[in-house]
């Protein structure tokens, strides 16, 4: 199926972003701050702000791959509940909406009116559009149907290693044991009849920093 793996890049690069952001951004850091510290965190949340990370990461792959390849809608899988409780006790469940303004009150209506800052930076990550740019990729056709596939999310592997964001981790042999390097996402696709993996994309969001900006 042409175009498969440049889709399984394209949404690992979007939710490297957001991971990104959670830590670049400074309303997003406070918040992974303070759910680090434990007694900060605010009762209203269901789940803490690093699961909601998680979840928006694995609702933005579904989103995307599900609007690029409708068979794979129903078969799009992750590791994460999506329903949180809101400022008033109620369930929002949440899920990329059809305009990042949407997005934005879906997140507010999570985190509540005083982080809406917060929410649209999340916003702005998932609804960004993505080129790749690599005619390499474009010309791979892994030999598959996606009415055969399913798809598998882990959003953010090693989630606490995201959140201490230790960056004195020395790689062995090629590769991080942990610190914030080890953070992956990580999309896999599969059979979905016999279970059998058929390909899969690991995106590193913090393997180096720029030199000139900082950023990864």
């Amino acid at each position: 199926m042409p175009g498969l793996l440049p889709a399984l890049v394209a949404v690992s690069q979007k939710a490297a972003e957001v991971a990104r952001r959670c830590r670049a951004e400074e309303p997003l850091f406070r918040l992974l701050v303070a759910e680090k510290s434990g007694p900060e965190r605010s009762a209203r949340f269901h789940r803490d702000f690093k699961t909601l990370a998680d979840v928006l990461i694995q609702e933005l792959i579904k989103h995307d791959l599900g609007t690029q390849f409708p068979e794979l809608r129903g078969h799009i899988h992750g590791e994460e509940s999506s329903e949180f409780r809101d400022a008033h006790g109620g369930t929002v469940t949440v899920r990329v909406g059809a305009t990042p303004g949407d997005t934005v009150a879906l997140l507010v209506a999570v985190l509540g009116p005083e982080h809406t800052r917060a929410a649209e930076l999340l916003a702005e990550a998932v609804h960004q559009e993505v080129t790749l740019g690599d005619t390499e990729l474009d010309g791979i056709d892994p030999g598959v149907s996606p009415g055969d596939l399913g798809i598998w999310i882990d959003p953010i592997d090693s989630t606490n290693e995201f959140i201490g964001g230790r960056e004195d981790v020395a790689a062995v042999d090629g590769v991080a044991p942990g610190g914030l390097r080890s953070a992956l996402v990580l999309v896999g696709a599969f059979d979905r009849h016999s279970g059998v993996p058929v390909l899969g994309v690991i995106n590193e969001p913090f393997f180096q920093r720029d030199p000139q900006t900082h950023r990864y």
